[in-house]
């Protein structure tokens, strides 16, 4: 699986940021929106468009999952 950059793309301070492929090869973004709780607690929704073909869907299904998931457990450090 070859290294993937990521870009950022539009963002608005404090509530939303999308990051994208820096190659048009993988046609993606990875959005999060952010909501405060409270002065000291947000939430995070992150949202994962991509537009793949059947093949390469099944070969990137694994790796992205694994980084969503690694993305979720580390958020706090962020």
């Amino acid at each position: 699986m070859p290294e993937i950059r990521l870009v950022l793309g539009d963002c608005t301070e404090y509530s939303k940021v999308v990051l994208g492929a820096a190659s048009s090869k993988l046609s993606f973004t990875l959005e999060a929106n952010i909501s405060s709780l409270s002065d000291q607690v947000s939430e995070v929704q992150l949202e994962f468009k991509g537009d793949f073909n059947p093949m390469m869907a099944m070969m990137v299904k694994k790796p992205l999952t694994t980084f969503i998931e690694t993305l979720t457990e580390n958020m706090s450090k962020l």
